[in-house]
């Protein structure tokens, strides 16, 4: 586990810069680089500050990917690629980059999840998480099937908070993942990881401990 804590009112720039750098020493060994975006304030804050750096036009060779989508439109105001849309990508999609998203308003949502299997890379190199106070983290919950599923990467859930329906990425490409940034904004978030220290076995319970081994970016004391 790798805690480190900025001051609130850095949070944001300085996770930025740090992911940016995480994404750029991907793309000097190999030249593209896989990153999983995630949802939730906390990344709205992050993704505001990461677009404004002067170099984030210049990245190059990027694929984004989305750890988990609620079930709605692209459109709607609960949708994670269009957070995404309005905030990372507000000037546009840097050039030479993709971004793939979840068709989680399919209402084939087997399909939906074979497909977005289908069009996953082996590993994921820089994947962002936030954490829910329940300690939550992409759409796996606490007790859910999910936790459980060890062959598929991609599944769908009915979560315990609106939008209940969901789309997710499972364990298997969680554990897989080089690089995991987990965005745990306030003292309820630090809370969590308390938790994960003392029940670091207990991912069912608290899915959070899935990520017990990730770089956790906190603005308050841990």
């Amino acid at each position: 586990m790798h805690v480190i804590q900025f001051s609130p009112e850095e949070w944001a720039i300085r996770s930025a810069r740090l992911i940016q750098d995480a994404v750029r020493a991907v793309c000097r060994q190999g030249g593209d680089c896989a990153v999983m975006l995630t949802g939730g304030r906390s990344a709205e804050r992050l993704y505001r500050a990461w677009q404004a750096l002067p170099d984030f036009d210049q990245l190059r060779g990027i694929s984004f990917f989305f750890g988990d989508e609620r079930c709605v439109q692209p459109d709607d105001p609960e949708s994670n690629y269009g957070l995404v849309m309005r905030t990372l990508f507000a000037r546009g999609v840097p050039s030479g980059c993709s971004v793939i998203r979840m068709a989680a308003e399919d209402p084939d949502r087997e399909g939906a999840c074979l497909h977005y299997e289908g069009r996953l890379p082996s590993k994921i190199d820089v994947l962002l998480l936030g954490v829910g106070e329940d300690g939550h983290i992409a759409s796996l919950f606490p007790g859910g099937e999910a936790l459980d599923e060890h062959t598929r990467k991609v599944v769908a859930v009915i979560g315990t908070k609106a939008p209940r329906a969901r789309l997710t990425v499972t364990p298997r490409v969680i554990a897989h993942a080089s690089s995991v940034f987990v965005l745990a904004n306030g003292e309820a978030k630090a809370a969590v990881l308390r938790r994960v220290v003392d029940e670091a076995d207990n991912s069912h319970v608290l899915p959070a401990c899935l990520v017990s081994h990730a770089t956790w970016l906190l603005d308050t004391p841990f």
